[in-house]
């Protein structure tokens, strides 16, 4: 999800600065130490992450081929869906808190809309609100057209605007879970991505948890927002992983070493601030200005392809890596109209090589 304009990002915190959770654990008693939960899902994870590989490969053969749509990217080996799908950070509140918008009717339009123009990819999360965002999903899609994929989020737990309290115990993980499944009026989530790990509960124990909720029907496919390398070569030996959500675009390659694993693994790599909380839309009153030459290389394809820095933005992560699936969020039927026509611009190599230079990566 992103920010389109700055009157987006003015209307959530999240997509106008850090999309971090912080790491405050949520008040409670301390965890128990690792048991096994997970220990005996590793070799099925080891087959999983193989058959995605493959799947994975074979449906994105040709993403960096001149026109048309991108080929579609098969999701845990099972789920195929459009590359650049829709978040719902944008329909939520200032500090990610109540609605964006009085009449939900305007939220829910967009949804449909996102939809009939083939979205199949929609990324919410539990705590977007909260609670908003998932049963705005559940009213304006439910019963879900075939194709939709849904993905959410949690893990964590909302006290108020912009406070947010990593919550990974099991019995947390179980209660959010259902409590998603409820207002998402569905029997089992699609992908459901843990938002953070929790640093004072064993990896083990968390990702056995959500292998448990895999293994009664209540989750299709595991995923993971925020982690690094090391942490997902980790968590791959304990649960079949799916997707991985990490902030990434043309300007921030700081998980470019994450990007390499999943695409050798054929896992899906969610970026979140595609078009980075605003500055790469050109929008006014962005809160930081997308530095030169980033800039100029910018405005200049844009103009060459007749379209706005954003959607070169978009255009770029489309051509960057198969595994890519961004998700940018709006609250605005004209921008999400603009984000989805992105995947119809065809950059030249000469225009990939001058925008790959433009962030080296980090570490």
């Amino acid at each position: 999800m992103d920010a389109q304009t700055n009157s987006d990002a003015a209307a959530n915190p999240e997509l106008a600065g850090e999309h971090g959770v912080r790491r405050e654990p949520y008040a409670t008693e301390p965890s128990a130490a690792a048991g096994q939960n997970g220990a005996g899902a590793a070799a099925r994870a080891r087959a999983a992450d193989g058959a995605r590989a493959a799947d994975g490969a074979r449906a994105a053969g040709g993403a960096r081929a001149a026109g048309g749509t991108r080929p579609d990217f098969v999701l845990g080996g099972t789920l195929t869906v459009r590359r650049l799908g829709f978040g719902t950070g944008g329909l939520v509140g200032p500090g990610y808190w109540g609605p964006r918008h009085a009449d939900p009717a305007r939220s829910l339009a967009l949804l449909r809309r996102a939809v009939d123009r083939g979205v199949t990819l929609i990324d919410t999360a539990d705590n977007y609100g909260p609670d908003v965002a998932e049963e705005l999903v559940a009213r304006a899609l439910h019963p879900y057209p075939a194709g939709v994929v849904i993905a959410t989020k949690g893990g964590v737990v909302r006290t108020g605007p912009d406070v947010w309290h990593v919550a990974g115990r099991p019995e947390h993980l179980r209660a959010m879970c259902d409590a998603s499944l409820r207002r998402l009026r569905t029997d089992t989530i699609d992908l459901y991505q843990l938002h953070r790990l929790d640093p004072d509960v064993p990896m083990a124990e968390q990702l056995g948890t959500l292998v448990e909720l895999q293994q009664a029907g209540k989750i299709r496919h595991i995923g993971l927002d925020s982690i690094d390398a090391a942490e997902l070569a980790r968590a791959r030996e304990l649960a079949p992983i799916a997707s991985v959500q990490n902030r990434y675009n043309v300007l921030d390659r700081a998980s470019e070493d994450v990007l390499e694993l999943c695409e050798r693994t054929g896992t899906a790599f969610l970026p979140w601030f595609p078009l980075g909380h605003g500055t790469l839309t050109g929008a006014p009153g962005t809160r930081t200005a997308t530095p030169s030459p980033a800039a100029d290389a910018l405005t200049t394809i844009a103009a060459a392809h007749g379209a706005t820095t954003g959607q070169i933005a978009l255009a770029w992560l489309l051509h960057r890596s198969p595994a890519l699936l961004p998700t940018p969020g709006t609250g605005s039927p004209d921008h999400l109209d603009e984000n989805l026509a992105a995947d119809r611009i065809a950059l030249t190599e000469a225009e990939l090589g001058l925008l790959d230079a433009l962030g080296a990566p980090v570490g």
